[in-house]
């Protein structure tokens, strides 16, 4: 994987005061950042084409926090996209797309310095700060694209204009932010503004431009990792979108469960039903603010193929998907999840045809192995349990999947499973999961061959060897 720092040094005689510098540090994910295919699109980019070429995210963290709370780098009110990825101090990103040696800019932003109005507490305790130091988060992320450019051997960097941008940004804006981002270009390096069909990019030749970009340094040092476990459970919260179990009871289920998770300190996953969101959602996260959240579909319907749209039109910012019954339908394909900005699929390992968590065309896959419908139709529990620990002590990898409707068949038993399992392995939500896989995923431009579907553990023990 790319991952490079920069310090003071490296920009030194470039014209930033010694305050405007902040050491940092770069990775570069083979994924789609948000709205990328579709801001590229709006551009005259068909999905025919886009889907010719391969999506980078870069990332750019800071190594300096100036006493700066931690609060301020992880508040999903201001980290609006949350694209951390487990990461401590993320500043800025961009989304790239490259075809042909030529490297195209969906689009730069900073959180951080772009959302932190939307917080006052925060805005008013660190915006001086965060102006002082961070101010010129785009010409580091600049900087830090084009040295990915060279180091991968790419020949040409598009970026659009300010103005293609601010014409094409369809919610309320301030122009002047747009233009001091996006026509940043010119003031610091050799380019030409070119038309490609009915889009305005700043074009940059790399080579020629290469004495005027600092290098950043190759760096060792690993992410710090933000999950550790091999264990993952799949909560299916749907009420009674199939059964005759009554809502009363699946609520009741519902919070006993959390509980029980709470009191034994386990990360899970909630894939809630688009229609249940809203009143779900406060819930899980008052219990446990590091459970994930996924959707369960909209409305559990397998015959209706607009699930994703629905789910979008309730939430646009939930990473994860999980199917109703695991059916992998038309509309799950790799560039939809990716252009409605879903970054996971958790199905199961039948559907999926994998063991293992992979990445798969931008889109982290989340095999789930077993779940509690055989309960449903009458196993007995004890043969049920020794099924899961057998196949969690087999599996590099285990993920499990319960219904709040089916809860009744094993809950009041689940602090005793939850506990042996906790002796085969520790648990892991989708979310870090799916940050974990982004973060250790192959180079992409290295390994050709794995670009449409590489298969790679987490750590050492996710890929079934």
């Amino acid at each position: 994987m790319y991952r490079k720092f920069g310090t003071f040094a490296s920009f030194g005689g470039r014209g930033f005061a010694r305050r405007e510098v902040f050491s940092h540090h770069v990775i570069a994910i083979p994924k789609h950042y948000p709205d990328a295919l579709v801001l590229l699109q709006r551009r005259g980019l068909r999905p025919r084409e886009l889907k010719l070429g391969q999506f980078y995210q870069i990332n750019l963290y800071t190594s300096e926090f100036y006493n700066l709370p931690d609060e301020l780098f992880t508040d999903p009110t201001i980290n609006w996209h949350g694209q951390q990825l487990g990461e401590k101090g993320l500043i800025a990103a961009a989304g790239i797309w490259v075809r042909n040696a030529v490297a195209t800019v969906s689009t730069l932003q900073s959180d951080l310095c772009q959302q932190l109005y939307r917080h006052p507490r925060l805005k008013r305790l660190c915006k001086t700060q965060v102006d002082t130091h961070f101010r010129y988060w785009y010409a580091f992320l600049f900087n830090a694209i084009l040295d990915f450019c060279i180091d991968s051997g790419i020949a040409t960097l598009r970026c659009p204009t300010g103005r293609q941008v601010a014409a094409t940004t369809r919610k309320a804006i301030d122009p002047a932010l747009f233009y001091r981002i996006y026509d940043y270009p010119p003031q610091a390096y050799a380019c030409q503004e070119v038309c490609i069909g009915n889009a305005q990019y700043w074009e940059i030749p790399v080579g020629e431009n290469r004495g005027r970009v600092a290098s950043l340094c190759e760096t060792a040092i690993a992410p710090p990792s933000d999950a550790s476990g091999r264990l993952s459970i799949f909560h299916d919260i749907e009420e009674n979108a199939d059964t005759e179990i009554s809502v009363t009871e699946c609520e009741d289920n519902f919070e006993q469960m959390l509980q029980i998770e709470k009191s034994l300190g386990i990360d899970a996953t909630y894939g809630i039903l688009g229609r249940l969101l809203d009143r779900k959602r406060r819930l899980v996260l008052s219990f446990n603010p590091a459970h994930s959240i996924g959707f369960h579909s909209f409305n559990h319907d397998v015959c209706d193929l607009k699930q994703l749209e629905k789910c979008r039109s309730v939430d646009l910012r939930v990473r994860g998907y999980r199917p109703p019954r695991s059916r992998i339908t038309s509309e799950l394909a790799n560039y939809r999840l990716a252009e409605l900005n879903f970054e996971w699929l958790a199905s199961s390992a039948r559907s999926l045809g994998h063991s293992d968590c992979r990445l798969d065309g931008g889109i982290v896959k989340i095999p789930i192995d077993q779940d509690d419908y055989s309960l449903f139709l009458g196993e007995p529990y004890q043969q049920w349990e020794s099924g899961v620990l057998q196949r969690a002590r087999a599996l590099p990898f285990f993920g499990l999947g319960l219904h709040d409707c089916y809860a009744g068949k094993w809950l009041p038993r689940y602090k005793e499973l939850l506990d042996k399992l906790l002796s085969i392995g520790s648990f892991i939500s989708g979310d870090a999961i799916c940050n974990r896989v982004f973060c250790d995923s192959p180079d992409q431009r290295e390994n050709k061959s794995n670009a449409r579907s590489p298969s790679f553990g987490l750590r050492h023990f996710w890929h079934k060897s």
